[in-house]
């Protein structure tokens, strides 16, 4: 099977969703290929722009002054490479306005969906997660704002948890944020926690937020929750009530809505592991953007390889349980994600990038194809430094075009974005789904420039 698209997105996370919605409001055909679940389903659904330095201990205020930050120590991450070309003074101005662009973007167009972001580069929000602890973060969904109650000296917050849902604890969680609170000296009045029960499709034993969260979707699955809620709420006088994210996949935003006009108080959803059902919202938000944009997208469909001809890319192949479909194109976006989405594969005799057949380096830029992946590891699980070997991808010149040992493109038309990108450390840095964002944004612009040159 035989298909013709100007533009040919290889991964549907953000970075690849992104940089297919740039190409289509262009003017431009784009088909976007995704194997299956991508790394921003799996997320918390809080998106981070940068929350540390590699190594530090303290969280930025700001996104700005992390991104200043970076660009000042390091020029070869992939938000500095938006201010090349630039002298010193105006480096991290022109990186902080790039990221900018992409931030106000994907909130114009999320505004309207479930996954409504808010925030921006100004200050980092302290969101509250399911341990009772706060994480700094720059973009968080709508459904997750808690509207201030640390400042707010006559409010109570209550930690409300489910009955047979293992994955939250809210007498844990109370504990766990008045213990930072006493630390911190600052909080709620008073804190409380309760449970409610719930049984999605009859089952109240074991049971998992993708169950509640798609049981709440329906119209009438409120009723035997919001009793229960508003007696709770009333007993203990609570202000502010802390759900797990759980408020469903396509209507959260209105069943929060609805929980707050009956119970009379502020309710959020707090912070949760990955995977997560904020997640899950954020990653159908961006391909519903997606897709009304006009472009196409092949769910279960692996890129297996390409073709090119001189110096640019003009096809690319690729294979579902039951067919092979060639796309001829005249631009392609890497965004296969590093070893979970299977961009890079690491092996004894090294790192090799998996569609393209490209160079891959180390964080400090050294040529990874003969490297032992189990050198760039740490012998911690849990390392505050990280592991190294996350930092390593592909290094791209200024127009995010993948970069092949002789500091030449691999080809004038194909770009990369997203966690295949190398010099940074997503785990350490907290910057996973903002480089995927402002990566795809602009992998995406230039591409759509390669394929109008074609014509």
């Amino acid at each position: 099977m035989n298909l013709e698209a100007d533009i040919v997105i290889v991964g549907g996370g953000m970075a690849g969703l992104v940089a297919g919605t740039i190409a289509s409001e262009g003017g431009l055909s784009s088909i976007v290929l995704r194997k299956g679940e991508s790394a921003t389903s799996m997320s918390s659904g809080a998106i981070d722009v940068v929350g540390y330095l590699p190594d530090g201990t303290i969280p930025f205020e700001s996104p700005k002054e992390g991104l200043v930050a970076l660009a000042s120590l390091y020029p070869f991450h992939p938000y500095s490479i938006l201010g090349f070309g630039e002298g010193k003074p105006a480096f991290a101005e022109k990186v902080i306005t790039g990221v900018e662009a992409a931030v106000g973007w994907l909130k114009d167009k999320l505004k309207d969906s479930v996954a409504k972001i808010v925030g921006g580069l100004d200050s980092n929000i302290l969101s509250l997660s399911i341990l009772g602890t706060t994480k700094p973060t720059c973009l968080i969904q709508e459904t997750m704002v808690s509207d201030g109650f640390a400042n707010e000296f006559d409010s109570t917050l209550l930690f409300l948890g489910v009955k047979g849902y293992p994955d939250f604890f809210a007498s844990a969680a109370a504990k766990s944020f008045l213990e930072q609170s006493e630390i911190e000296q600052e909080g709620p009045r008073k804190v409380a926690h309760s449970t409610v029960r719930i049984s999605p499709f009859g089952n109240t034993c074991n049971i998992s937020a993708s169950e509640i969260a798609r049981h709440l979707d329906h119209d009438d699955a409120l009723g035997e929750l919001l009793p229960q809620i508003k007696k709770t709420v009333d007993t203990l006088g609570a202000t502010h009530v802390a759900l797990p994210p759980i408020l469903g996949i396509k209507n959260a935003r209105g069943n929060r809505q609805r929980i707050e006009e009956e119970v009379g108080a502020i309710v959020f959803e707090l912070l949760a592991f990955p995977p997560s059902i904020p997640g899950l919202r954020l990653q159908r938000a961006l391909e519903e953007t997606y897709r009304k944009s006009g472009g196409q997208l092949l769910l279960g469909h692996e890129a297996l390889s390409a073709y090119k001809e001189k110096n640019r890319y003009v096809s690319v192949q690729a294979g579902a349980p039951r067919r092979s479909i060639r796309i001829s194109t005249k631009a392609v976006v890497s965004a296969t994600g590093k070893f979970i989405g299977g961009g890079l594969r690491g092996a004894e005799d090294g790192l090799t990038e998996t569609v393209f057949n490209l160079m891959t380096v180390t964080g400090n830029l050294i040529q990874a194809d003969n490297i032992r992946p189990y050198d760039y590891t740490s012998p911690f699980a849990v390392d505050t430094g990280g592991h190294s070997i996350f930092s390593c991808g592909l290094t791209v010149d200024p127009q995010f075009r993948p970069v092949m040992p002789d500091g030449q493109p691999d080809a004038d038309n194909l770009f990369a974005a997203g966690s295949t990108l190398a010099g940074y450390d997503y785990l350490v840095e907290k910057s996973g789904l903002g480089v995927a964002l402002v990566s795809g944004f602009y992998a995406g612009k230039n591409a759509a420039d390669a394929a109008k040159e074609v014509d």
